[in-house]
């Protein structure tokens, strides 16, 4: 089991982002009305302090996601949320983005994490998604009719589920130092250059040199 330790402040944020990019997906499939947006996004946030309630004290859930450190981290949450779409063009663009931080929240968690705590990570973004799609009927009118999950938000959890299976993985890149000590161990050595060969060099550099010091 890992804590909260383990991870940069880098990877917290980007672990604790995740579940919020999974309430914007899905809000995005199918803009409710006012009061079906706050609905939705409460339903995203409720979520992920329900589970951090309910993991084990001490776990990373546990400790990402208690009210505490969730008010501690709030605009930095938000701050990454907006980081997560800038740049997209169209809509198709941001989903696409924050389909990839999903993969990059998941891939932290797989890299520093249990097995366990990667299911249990994943579960909850999958379970806030649905609360997300059901916290708001989308379609009637004035609050009449309509479906609480519709086709567009059926889409948006398939396309979250199918990105939470495919985790990116940090890239575990060496030091540039520790990368150029091979190749300079390796280097063939440097040829002596013969002093004939040195000669003519010497020559061609003098007029060069020559022509340079009026501008000095």
């Amino acid at each position: 089991m890992s804590a909260i330790a383990d991870y940069t402040q880098e990877e917290i944020e980007k672990v604790m982002v995740a579940p919020m990019l999974v309430s914007m997906y899905v809000m995005g499939a199918s803009v409710s009305g006012p009061i079906g947006l706050v609905k939705e996004m409460m339903a995203g946030v409720e979520t992920a302090v329900q589970v951090g309630k309910a993991s084990e004290p001490g776990s990373l859930l546990n400790a990402l996601f208690s009210e505490e450190n969730m008010k501690a981290q709030q605009d930095k949450m938000q701050q990454g949320t907006k980081e997560s779409t800038q740049g997209a063009q169209n809509m198709d663009e941001a989903k696409a983005k924050m389909r990839a931080d999903l993969q990059a929240a998941m891939g932290v968690v797989a890299a520093k994490g249990s097995p366990e705590e990667l299911a249990a990570y994943k579960q909850m973004m999958l379970q806030a998604a649905e609360n997300v799609a059901n916290a708001a009927k989308e379609g009637g009118f004035m609050g009449i009719g309509g479906v609480v999950v519709n086709e567009a938000e059926k889409q948006a959890l398939s396309e979250i589920a199918a990105a939470l299976d495919n985790p990116t993985m940090p890239s575990a890149e060496l030091p540039a130092a520790q990368e150029s000590a091979p190749a300079a161990e390796n280097a063939a050595p440097a040829e002596p250059v013969a002093k004939d060969d040195a000669a003519p060099a010497a020559n061609d550099a003098a007029p060069a040199a020559n022509d340079a010091a009026p501008a000095a």
